[in-house]
């Protein structure tokens, strides 16, 4: 049997909550309470809504307060026990990453911030998006090689490469939901589905066809970037009940735990803006085709499997 040096020196990692994983919680709460809230207040010219959508917003944003949190201590058990991070916490890095996304500018609010009145003239308002993004889409794709390239370093015992992994994931998410996902959302639907010649209400069979194709460009990377790795651990949990898969630490519980309290949230205020029988049959059969697509990904990539311990070869 050769074990690698490095893994032979690394602490074995607990399955449940140590009391340095609580003194992380602790000061991760306070680190999230002082974040500011790009947000504003509900404008004065509207009618106040109800109190269940206070409640919803509320436990939206609890539960990304929670994703945050937990962030920090998947970082710090990573950089103490190393290892790589496991499908679940996938979901957590995620969270942190969509929490510190309403913290900073969004793409259009820094497009009027970068460029003079005169560029909107010469330009529009769409080139100048692009420009934006486009620094972010690279930064995806070089974060995303850099963690495939510290991978090996991981496996090998590496708690630095670890703890460095999970900062450049929160951080590529991070680029990727404010460049690419915005792209998607705002530019890529007409780009790539355009408008059929005529008026609107002479389209026919063709309006809502067109109006699907837009929103699944629009809305299928941000979904596929929370159903894919959603996937990944239930194959994960899967594994684990088959005995192939070792029994899962407290941080992926706890990641699902906070990803369904904010999924329910969201999918509640979805259900009360949609018109119709019509409208709600159409949201699910999309929800259920991004998570059979999902299930279908992660399966190609054998995710799912134990990779999160050290490299132990027999001989």
């Amino acid at each position: 049997m050769n074990i690698d040096p490095q893994a032979r020196t690394r602490t074995p990692e607990p399955r449940g909550m140590t009391l340095a994983d609580l003194g992380v919680l602790v000061a991760g709460v306070a680190l999230v309470m002082t974040l500011p809230a790009r947000t504003s207040a509900w404008p004065p010219f509207l009618p106040p809504p109800q109190t269940w959508f206070f409640a919803l917003i509320g436990g939206l944003r609890l539960a990304v307060a929670c994703g945050m949190v937990l962030a920090l201590v998947v970082l710090f058990r990573r950089g103490r026990y190393g290892g790589t991070v496991r499908p679940a916490e996938y979901l957590a890095l995620a969270l942190a990453a969509f929490g510190l996304l309403d913290v900073t500018p969004g793409l259009d609010d820094a497009v009027n911030a970068c460029f003079a009145p005169a560029a909107f003239a010469h330009n529009g308002f769409s080139t100048l998006r692009w420009l934006l993004a486009a620094p972010a889409i690279a930064g995806v794709v070089l974060i995303a090689a850099g963690v495939l390239l510290l991978r090996r370093r991981v496996r090998a015992g590496s708690r630095v490469a670890a703890a460095i992994t999970v900062a450049a994931i929160v951080g590529g998410l991070l680029l990727w939901f404010w460049g690419p996902c915005q792209i998607a959302q705002l530019e890529l639907p007409w780009l790539l589905v355009p408008s059929p010649r005529g008026d609107p209400a002479a389209w026919g069979w063709r309006g809502p066809v067109v109006l699907a194709l837009r929103e699944m460009i629009g809305n299928g990377p941000v979904d596929l970037t929370w159903g894919m790795p959603a996937a990944a651990a239930v194959r994960r949990w899967r594994n684990h009940r088959r005995g192939t898969a070792p029994a899962w630490v407290w941080t992926e519980g706890a990641a699902i735990l906070v990803i369904v309290a904010a999924a329910a949230s969201f999918l509640l205020l979805a259900a009360a803006n949609m018109q119709g029988p019509a409208e709600i049959v159409q949201q699910f059969s999309w929800v259920l085709g991004i998570g059979l697509l999902s299930w279908w990904i992660s399966g190609r990539f054998d995710a799912g499997r134990n990779d999160a311990g050290a490299s132990v070869r027999q001989d």
